[in-house]
């Protein structure tokens, strides 16, 4: 039971970050890496502070593309 609590809390935090002013690459949880940055091949992004910054728009883009489609590879959930 401890784990589906734990994969809740980790997809609901996608939706936190986007309440954020600057989403870093590195602020996404490893296991969500993947997907998010096959979905932004060949858009425009930048960086701060040294990091890769995903604009608001396009990561809620891919927030909706999660919510219709899934994800685009398997994510292995470990506790």
């Amino acid at each position: 039971m401890n784990l589906l609590v734990s994969i809740s809390e980790r997809i609901s935090a996608l939706w936190t970050l986007s309440k954020k002013e600057d989403i870093f690459l590195d602020d996404l949880q490893k296991e969500f890496r993947r997907d998010l940055q096959t979905f932004i091949v060949g858009e425009t992004v930048y960086k701060k502070d040294g990091k890769l910054v995903i604009g608001h728009n396009l990561y809620k883009k891919w927030l909706r593309k999660i919510q219709i489609k899934g994800f685009d590879y398997e994510i292995d959930f470990k506790e």
